[in-house]
């Protein structure tokens, strides 16, 4: 899965903020289900629902009554959603919650191992997730119990997470809300697209680049963090900590004069591929090429949770500025709703 996602701490109208980046984020992959949450005291207020922004907007309208100085959300994309429905229920969007309500956690990735982990959480923990239909939940919402029992051991959120993260495997960027600290955001992200953009009493985050539409010009500071952190943003603030000391980050650089003639070709052979299309066009042989590695050692990475997606949407952008690509929005159905995407052809 590769779902968009955004967290603000500030003054600004987190509402505006935080859809705003989701409403640019979402035609790259997403819009299978939308969901916010604030702290809001010492609770977390939050709606989700399944459907792209606008039209949750629409069923869920009190979404737009959320407000606070610290939130989050999310705009899921899910391989299970877009064949079938049944794997698009409400509760199966983000944020998930703990049992104790301290918790509310969105998640961006695949964690492999989840269905072990959920038989053994099951014994103590509600999942709230779970669809009776495919007997099955969501992946993500395993994360907020690890943590949870974590944080009830006496472990602090940095601790916390660096205990469950060798626990996972697959592909996962966490992004966490805790009421015990307000104006607080944690993110702990093993090879996922992530942005921090910083400002003067705030800061941001945001899945893809997109995502500072509006807020790029308006921020000191904007880096993408390394990856194999835990990192805790608090206002115009970022303390950053090694996530897993055995993990090992691979350093994959794309060839871009490669890249592109290889997207160009694909298009014109094609006429006409939306952003995921086009991608998985190129899997595994021609990103191999791209990033010069064997498609067996492209297929092992992936595999491994390394999913190197901001150097491609980039490239994207850049061929559309340069007027080489045409890029549109074209709805098409998946997940039981009208979800936007981008679509290329050539110029």
């Amino acid at each position: 899965m590769n779902c968009q996602l955004a967290s603000y701490i500030g003054d600004r109208d987190i509402n505006k903020v935080l859809l705003d980046a989701i409403k640019y984020q979402e035609p790259l992959y997403g819009g299978h289900a939308t969901g916010m949450g604030v702290i809001k005291g010492d609770q977390i207020e939050f709606v989700k629902a399944a459907g792209p922004l606008e039209h949750v907007k629409k069923t869920h309208p009190e979404i737009l009554e959320l407000k606070g100085t610290c939130g989050i959300a999310h705009s899921r994309y899910s391989d299970n959603a877009a064949k079938n429905v049944d794997y698009n229920l409400d509760e199966m969007a983000h944020p998930y919650i703990s049992d104790d309500g301290k918790l509310a956690l969105m998640h961006n990735g695949s964690i492999a191992n989840y269905k072990k982990l959920w038989k053994e959480l099951e014994k103590e923990h509600t999942f709230r997730s779970y669809g009776e239909a495919v007997n099955d939940i969501t992946d993500s919402e395993v994360a907020v119990h690890m943590l949870s029992d974590a944080l009830e051991q006496g472990m602090n959120m940095i601790e916390a997470f660096q205990n469950i993260a060798p626990q996972l495997t697959g592909t996962f960027l966490l992004t966490v809300l805790n009421t015990d600290e307000p104006d607080t955001i944690y993110i702990c992200n093993w090879y996922q697209p992530c942005y921090i953009a910083i400002g003067k009493d705030e800061i941001m985050f945001v899945s893809s680049r997109r995502g500072l539409k509006d807020m790029a010009k308006q921020m000191d500071r904007v880096f993408q963090p390394p990856k194999n952190s835990v990192m805790k943003l608090t206002r115009g603030n970022i303390e950053i900590h090694e996530m897993d000391p055995d993990r090992e980050i691979p350093q994959l650089v794309m060839n871009t004069p490669k890249a592109i003639k290889l997207i160009k070709e694909k298009i014109k052979a094609e006429k006409r591929l939306d952003v995921r299309q086009l991608f998985y066009g190129l899997h595994p042989e021609g990103w191999a090429k791209v990033f010069d590695v064997t498609p067996e050692e492209w297929t092992a990475y992936r595999k491994a949770g390394i999913y190197v997606m901001n150097p491609y949407f980039e490239l994207l952008e850049a061929l559309v500025e340069a007027g080489e690509l045409v890029e549109s929005i074209d709805p098409r159905s998946e997940g039981g709703n009208m979800v936007p995407r981008f679509s290329y052809v050539l110029a």
